[in-house]
């Protein structure tokens, strides 16, 4: 068999398959709900998903720090030719900064509330 065949058959078929294993799963939970209404008990509520603003702090100085590194990276690079490190290293480094930004930022807001 021919190996771009190969490279095309295994990502289509675990497509499908997971596919076919979250709608197994979910008709199985819906008849356990619908067996639990039967016998007139109450299924369990899910429980409403709240979004947590320290969270959102942390990924968003996250993701500004790390384009912002990747933007430093680029103004150097165009600079200098000899730029391999540079990328990585200011990405894992301006990143590292928007988290502690954040920490920072959390932490001044925690003691504002208090």
């Amino acid at each position: 068999m021919d190996a771009r065949v190969v490279a095309l058959i295994v990502p289509i078929t675990a497509i499908v398959c997971f596919s076919g294993l979250l709608a197994i799963l979910r008709k199985f939970e819906n008849e356990e709900r619908m067996a639990m209404i039967e016998k007139g008990l109450t299924p369990p509520q899910k429980e409403s998903t709240k979004v947590n603003p320290a969270s959102a702090l942390r990924w968003g100085c996250l993701f500004m720090g790390v384009g912002f590194g990747i933007f430093l990276a680029n103004f150097i690079s165009t600079v200098k030719d000899e730029s391999d490190a540079l990328y990585p290293a200011f990405i894992l480094f301006f990143g590292g900064l928007g988290l502690l930004i954040s920490y920072y930022i959390q932490l001044k807001l925690d003691q504002k509330h208090k």
